[in-house]
C-alpha cells in the first residue's frame, strides 16, 4: 500500500482536508482485471539458438512478484503461454517436439484467441466434477476432484522446452506471448462474456 498518492481523504470541495501526502497510504486493491498488474506479476526469459537445422526454445516463467499461486482464486483463471516461430516469409515452422496449449485452450481459429494445439502451454488448477466427469469446471460447490494443477507458486518457476524445424535458410522470428485469461473460453462463448485477454509479457527474439 504505498504513501504520497494523495494529500487527502476526502473531496476537497466536500470539507476535506489537506495533509501530509506520505502519511496517507493507499487502500486501493487491483484485482486481475487490472492490466498494469498483471504485466508486473512474472518473468519470463526466451533463449533460442539454432543447430542442425532445428530451432531450440527454452521459455522460463519466474513468479517473482506475486505472494501466491498464478494463476490464482478462481479456478476458472488461466495463464496461456503461446509460442510463434515464423520464417522470413511468414510461414510458421513445423513444431518437432515440446509441449502443446491443451483443447480448454480454446479450439478454433488462433488469430481470435482459440489457442488449442498451438506450440505453447497453458496454466491452471483443472477441476472435474465427479458426478458427470466433466472438466475443467469451476464449479468447486460440485464434489469436484484436482485432474491436474501447474501453477507457478510463489518465486517458484516453470521452463519448457520447443523444437522446431529450420532446414530453411533465412531470417527466423520467434515469438512468446503469455496471456491471463479469466474463465475457459468456452463458458465466455457460452454465457456471451465478453472479457479480453490480458497479454501479460510479449517478447520476440529473431535468428539469422
Amino acid at each position: 500500500m504505498p504513501a504520497g498518492l494523495t494529500s487527502h481523504f476526502a473531496r476537497l470541495e466536500e470539507g476535506g482536508l489537506e495533509r501530509d501526502a506520505e502519511t496517507i497510504f493507499s487502500h486501493r486493491m487491483p484485482g486481475a482485471s487490472d492490466e498494469e498488474l498483471m504485466q508486473n506479476a512474472v518473468s519470463v526469459s526466451v533463449d533460442a539458438r539454432q543447430e542442425n537445422g532445428e530451432i531450440v526454445l527454452e521459455v522460463g516463467i519466474v513468479n517473482d512478484n506475486t505472494g501466491h499461486h498464478i494463476p490464482t482464486d478462481s479456478p476458472l483463471r488461466q495463464m496461456i503461454l503461446v509460442v510463434e516461430v515464423t520464417n522470413e516469409s511468414g510461414k510458421q515452422l513445423a513444431q518437432l517436439s515440446g509441449p502443446t496449449i491443451p483443447d480448454w485452450g480454446g479450439i478454433g481459429e488462433p488469430s481470435k484467441g482459440y489457442y488449442a494445439g498451438q506450440p505453447g502451454t497453458a496454466y491452471a488448477k483443472v477441476l472435474q466434477e465427479l458426478w458427470t466427469e466433466i472438466y475443467p469446471s469451476g464449479a468447486y460447490w460440485n464434489p469436484t476432484r484436482i485432474l491436474s494443477d501447474n501453477r507457478i507458486p510463489a518465486l517458484g518457476s516453470d521452463t519448457t522446452t520447443y523444437i522446431f524445424s529450420a532446414a530453411e535458410s533465412g531470417e527466423i522470428r520467434i515469438s512468446v506471448r503469455l496471456f491471463f485469461r479469466r474463465a475457459y473460453i468456452e463458458l465466455m462463448d457460452q454465457k456471451g462474456w465478453d472479457v479480453p485477454d490480458i497479454l501479460m509479457v510479449h517478447e520476440e527474439v529473431i535468428l539469422g
